[in-house]
């Protein structure tokens, strides 16, 4: 039995994640970020910067004359759309990575990740009353299962079979099973690398709890990324073994008023979104 510090520690290849973007996200809990706010946090980072005006310049935006800077990338495609390119460019290499111990190809984990971002940023425009920023939704989907990263390469052979044998057998959920033969799992552990990372707490939260939201006092982020999550499988971007069993907890569905219909529709609108999340893959 491990705590989720004690899996982090024992990672010595996790890939390294550009600091320029962890200061971005940073930015997400800051009321009134201006454009001068992004742009300063940007423009140390080189590589990033190149890269993003190389993503900014592709034919996928279409933009009539070539962005020559930060300051213009900013200004014309506004926070939100640069907030995605820079966590696409920042995560991406990472997270395409092939992971045995969850039976998940290449680009797998990558593209589930793109889809429950988009799927929770879609929430985010939907449940208005739950006050959740767009930007804020998008990056706790992004992020959700990051914590596969770290469990990936901890899971010996003997742990995975014990853990296909408890979903398998036992009806017992991946969180649950990865709890009773690890002694954690891989929303703890995700949330304790961002943690690590000094991310938002809001973040934290989103990734923490996805397979569990919290709903009360009042709904907190994890709500949206636990529906964005289900709506990115039943979109069928499920990646590896038994990836297809989950399904959005009932008091969160009731709380939200997401009937059968409300879903299918939902899983129509993330859906349509298919081609701009290739695009997103392609940049990484």
């Amino acid at each position: 039995m491990s705590t989720a510090f004690e899996l982090i520690s024992q990672v010595k290849n996790l890939p390294p994640v550009s600091q320029a973007a962890l200061r971005l996200v940073g930015l997400l809990d800051q009321p009134d970020v201006s454009n001068e706010d992004v742009v300063q946090v940007l423009k140390y980072d080189n590589v990033l910067t190149a890269k993003l005006l190389r993503a900014c310049n592709s034919p996928y935006f279409g933009l009539e004359e070539p962005v020559r800077s930060v300051d213009q990338a900013v200004l014309i495609l506004g926070h939100q759309q640069i907030l995605h390119i820079v966590l696409t460019l920042a995560f991406g290499g990472a997270m395409m990575a092939p992971l045995p111990g969850y039976a998940v190809e290449s680009n797998e984990l990558w593209y589930h990740s793109l889809m429950t971002a988009t799927a929770a940023e879609t929430l985010a425009d939907e449940f208005s009353e739950m006050t959740v920023e767009p930007s804020v939704a998008f990056t706790g989907g992004l992020l959700h299962d990051i914590g596969k990263l770290v469990m990936g390469q901890t899971l010996t052979v003997e742990r995975q079979q014990a853990i296909r044998h408890l979903i398998a057998h036992e009806q017992v959920s991946r969180v649950d099973a990865e709890r009773q033969i690890l002694g954690t799992d891989h929303a703890e552990v995700g949330a304790a690398l961002l943690q690590s990372w000094r991310l938002p707490e809001d973040i934290v939260e989103a990734v923490a709890h996805h397979h569990a939201p919290i709903l009360d006092p009042r709904p907190r982020i994890s709500v949206v990324t636990h529906v964005g999550n289900c709506i990115s499988h039943l979109v069928g971007s499920a990646p590896g073994w038994a990836g297809f069993a989950v399904n959005v907890d009932g008091l969160v569905a009731e709380r939200l008023n997401l009937t059968p219909d409300k879903i299918d529709r939902l899983v129509l609108k993330v859906r349509d979104s298919v081609d701009e999340v290739d695009q997103f893959m392609a940049m990484a």
